[in-house]
């Protein structure tokens, strides 16, 4: 690992600027050092400039290039020992960063020390009611973190995820496309489901910057891909046969109507499963979404619909639903939503382990607790609601961020809107 000085035009008239070259690992790295030196006091032997008296700066200069190499060996060698092998680029952009703001490295916890930091962190957000479950964080995230780590094959450090190139995310993202178990127990996540990691590494990471805990640097590198998929809403018939279908179990029973209620309200499942009457108030529901509750505390008011009222008439107080149990919800709404006859076949794309894949299946896999929040934007949406004013009853921050909500299939689209077209 040498590092070496030379001139910009060893012909020049007068001054020149120095450069700094570094060659390494089949890479070169050459940066201006910005000070410049007349080429008659430049010493190219020893790479300094000449210690004359008629030149005083000799002395500032070589300081700074004594500071240069110093910084660069530095940088290299802590990424050596981070487990990577940086570009010319991250050398130059660290060594001009550490130049203009030295930084004294902190010694203390690792990579999985703040990590256990950051899970405390919001295990006491979900004590204070910020958030209401931390599996994504705890479970998802810590899982493929750890077998990314096993696959890159070094200790998982910051400096090895800051890397663009050659560092850990590539590794990570190669393990999650074509290695990570999906949950049809086959080879490869999802494209959205790889988006959501990455989403989630990033609030770690974002943590641990408003923390000072690492220098911040871009995450442009990791990048939170969404993939357009067939999210599906239940028509009003269908609707109907849910709520009309005989059942004897008292769990599904309780499940078919608080899907409902969020079919005729449209709340997130944190809010429809802890629902109370205490929160209905003169024909109306009244409440601040759970999810926007620390952002912006604003209320929703929801008119009670006649199906709405029929449910609540049903009980002196309403059922409830655990988040934790948010999969065995899903799974009993499924029961239901089969019994009720939702068995259309819905057909749409997938993109697993970087191929496209058909997907066929019977509509009532796809439902889960979500669905009803869907099919209340659609439904409203269908039945001329314009999109400004439905955003005041699902709480959506933009007419933007409902239209994704809104799932028109191409038969449907046609019937509704034949009439534009004479």
């Amino acid at each position: 690992m040498e590092v070496k000085f030379n001139l910009k035009d060893k012909k020049s008239a007068g001054a020149t600027l120095i450069n700094l070259m570094f060659n390494y690992n089949k890479k070169r790295l050459k940066v201006s050092t910005g000070f410049k030196v007349p080429v008659k006091y430049w010493n190219d032997k020893k790479q300094r400039v000449k210690e004359l008296m008629e030149f005083k700066e000799y002395t500032t200069i070589n300081s700074e290039l004594d500071s240069f190499e110093s910084l660069l060996k530095q940088i290299y060698t802590t990424c050596v020992n981070e487990g990577f092998i940086p570009e010319p680029n991250y050398l130059k952009d660290e060594l001009y960063k550490l130049k203009a703001n030295p930084i004294k490295k902190k010694v203390g916890k690792s990579f999985w020390d703040i990590f256990e930091d950051f899970i405390k962190d919001k295990e006491e957000s979900k004590k204070r009611g910020e958030i209401k479950d931390i599996r994504d964080y705890d479970n998802s995230l810590r899982k493929h973190l750890e077998k990314g780590e096993k696959n890159f094959g070094k200790p998982l450090v910051f400096g090895a995820i800051k890397e663009p190139h050659n560092g850990f995310i590539q590794d990570w993202d190669d393990y999650m496309r074509f290695d990570a178990k999906n949950s049809d127990g086959e080879d490869g996540l999802a494209v959205n489901t790889i988006g959501k990691q990455n989403k989630n590494l990033k609030v770690f990471l974002n943590w641990c910057f408003d923390r000072d805990l690492y220098p911040r640097f871009s995450m442009k590198h990791i990048p939170t891909e969404v993939e357009e998929v067939d999210n599906i809403y239940l028509t009003e018939e269908e609707i109907e046969k849910v709520e009309k279908i005989e059942l004897d179990d008292e769990e599904e029973k309780k499940v078919r109507d608080l899907f409902l209620i969020g079919c005729e309200t449209g709340l997130r499942f944190s809010d429809f499963s802890s629902l109370t009457k205490e929160k209905i108030l003169n024909q109306a529901v009244r409440l601040t979404p759970m999810k926007t509750k620390k952002s912006s505390n604003k209320k929703v008011v929801i008119p009670v619909s006649s199906r709405l009222k029929r449910i609540l008439d049903k009980y002196e107080e309403l059922p409830r639903y655990s988040i934790k149990k948010i999969t065995d919800f899903n799974k009993v709404i499924r029961t239901v939503s089969e019994k009720a006859g939702i068995n259309d076949l819905i057909i749409f794309e997938k993109t697993i382990a970087n191929k496209t894949k058909e997907i066929r299946k019977s509509k009532f896999e796809e439902v889960t607790s979500h669905t009803a929040r869907r099919t209340f934007c659609t439904l409203k949406f269908l039945d001329g609601m314009p999109a400004e004013i439905l955003i005041k009853f699902s709480g959506h921050t933009s007419v933007r961020n409902l239209l994704r909500y809104i799932k028109i299939d191409e038969e449907l689209a046609a019937k509704q809107y034949v009439g534009h077209f004479r």
